[in-house]
């Protein structure tokens, strides 16, 4: 991505009030957050339903498949899927800072065999042939 490109992203921040982290993208709103005394549970509620769906997968399949994460917020999913539920997980965020305000701030470890962070726009990797199938 280009300097001008860069410029055009919005300017990410982090918060702490009461015992949890809050990452925000230009405005107070917001986009993700983590209890420093709980980092591996899930703080907020909408990230909570977004991980419902698994409730109804057999147990045996649970860990299998492969989690895709498109846009990275505050790593709560990314964190999640590729630590307690062990799935491999892909996320592709645009934005560098938010991914070094990941790695900083809300404990997103290194990429790892199960873990893949890219920094790009999540619409062209999904459009790449060699997505197609995959998720």
């Amino acid at each position: 991505m280009s300097r001008a490109g860069l410029r055009d992203l919005p300017m990410v921040t982090v918060s702490e009030h009461a015992g949890v982290r809050y990452l925000h993208l230009d405005t107070p709103w917001v986009q993700g957050a983590m209890r420093l005394s709980r980092p591996d549970a899930i703080e907020l509620e909408y990230v909570r339903r977004m991980l419902a769906a698994l409730l109804w997968r057999p147990t045996d399949e649970l860990g299998q498949g492969r989690a895709v994460q498109l846009g990275l917020g505050a790593a709560a999913l990314t964190r999640f899927t590729s630590g307690p539920m062990g799935l491999h997980t892909t996320a592709v965020e645009l934005n560098p800072a938010v991914i070094r305000a990941c790695r900083m701030c809300f404990r997103l470890p290194p990429d790892h065999a199960g873990l893949q962070v890219l920094c790009e726009d999540a619409g062209a990797w999904i459009a790449r042939a060699e997505q197609r199938g995959r998720i």
